[in-house]
């Protein structure tokens, strides 16, 4: 008679690092001083620079951990969640 496979608990090491990859190293990004001047920002530009589209994402053009300033708003532009994550890979294969 065919058995049921048993229902595998999750191993703990993988959540961490999957939380890990899904929240930023700098916790600036989750101060409210930081989601405020972010959705100031984006009210004031809210089309993506590269695409045209709706932008959702506060990108620092120069990344912080490049040298960039964390609150410059010179340093910042707005840019749709596509448009970003193709940067941001694109800087990651960089560095």
């Amino acid at each position: 008679m065919p058995t049921v496979p048993r229902r595998q608990t999750p191993d703990p090491r993988r959540r961490k690092q999957s939380q890990a990859r899904d929240t930023p190293q700098d916790k600036r990004y989750w101060t409210n001083a930081w989601r405020k001047a972010r959705a100031a920002y984006i009210g004031h530009h809210p089309v993506c620079v590269a695409c045209g589209g709706l932008a959702e994402v506060v990108d620092h053009i120069t990344p912080v951990r490049q040298g960039g300033e964390f609150w410059d708003s010179a340093n910042w532009q707005s840019l749709c969640t596509k448009c970003h994550n193709a940067k941001s890979g694109r800087e990651a294969h960089l560095s």
